[in-house]
């Protein structure tokens, strides 16, 4: 890769993204439904998130939920910036503990520097970079596992008495209303839900938990049940022998033609045409 050219690689099994290129300035605010994971090789940049400015350093592994509106505007010196995107339903797959979920949630920046010789962050990145390259199922598995991995020593590290507070979060409210919404949501995609029983879950009525929800996230709940949803259909298409009507099933959706038009909609192919780009 080219040291001034951006590098963007797409592992289609899992979703994730992986970017390695120049740090830039951004227009505007923008916002994507993914835990996002950076790191700056020099310098320094700074992000308004959540109505906070924060400066992040070099070497330091930036977490942060990228659904929260998002800024680069200042950086010290060019260099290039990496960036691991992990798709919202596979982190709330993991079943991460709360000391992460939490902040994360309610709108902080989790900043950690690893210490240890030989599990410098930079190093990380490249070797994932690397591996996104090779062909087959297994490479993109051992970035999700050494990215789970890396997530759970920051929770550790947040943990009351877990050793040196290499964690850092930016001072934010508790959990929110909203987020507390998309947590249940997460967890709870796959069963029967209604506006009426996520609204209950945060003690809201069903309107006011809806027009929140919609000015807040810039989607209503039903679309963004379905984005988890398809989610995990992309899942269950790719690593099963399930079929179609078993998948729809399994996702949570009530009829085989909801599950069609949001695969449709969301992912831009049908089921069928989703299995045949795999070789299906």
């Amino acid at each position: 890769m080219s040291r001034d050219r951006p590098d963007t690689v797409r592992f289609e099994e899992l979703g994730f993204d992986l970017f390695a290129g120049p740090a830039v300035l951004m227009t505007q605010p923008h916002r994507h439904n993914d835990i996002e994971m950076t790191l700056l090789e020099k310098g320094w940049i700074d992000y308004l998130f959540g109505g906070v400015r924060i400066r992040i350093p070099a070497g330091v592994l930036c977490v942060r939920w990228a659904a929260i509106p998002h800024q680069s505007v200042a950086f010290k010196e060019p260099s290039i910036h990496y960036s691991l995107k992990i798709p919202f339903a596979w982190f709330m797959r993991w079943d991460p503990p709360p000391e992460i979920v939490e902040p994360l949630l309610g709108g902080r920046m989790l900043l950690d520097r690893e210490t240890v010789s030989g599990c410098q962050d930079e190093a990380m990145f490249r070797r994932w970079r690397a591996i996104f390259r090779q062909n087959g199922p297994g490479p993109g598995r051992i970035v999700a596992l050494e990215a789970e991995a890396r997530l759970r020593r920051i929770a550790l590290r947040l943990r009351p008495g877990g050793g040196r507070k290499a964690a850092r979060v930016s001072d934010r409210a508790q959990l929110g209303t909203v987020e507390r919404m998309t947590v249940f949501i997460a967890r709870n995609h796959t069963r029967p839900l209604d506006i009426a029983t996520i609204a209950e879950a945060v003690g809201l009525h069903p309107n006011s938990a809806m027009r929140l929800f919609r000015r807040t996230c810039g989607m209503t709940l039903h679309e963004f049940i379905n984005l988890h949803r398809i989610w995990q259909a992309q899942r269950l298409l790719t690593t099963t022998t399930m079929k179609v009507q078993e998948v729809a099933e399994e996702s949570g959706f009530g009829s085989p033609a909801r599950f069609y038009a949001a695969f449709r909609k969301i992912v831009g192919q049908t089921p069928g045409e989703y299995l045949a780009a795999l070789g299906r």
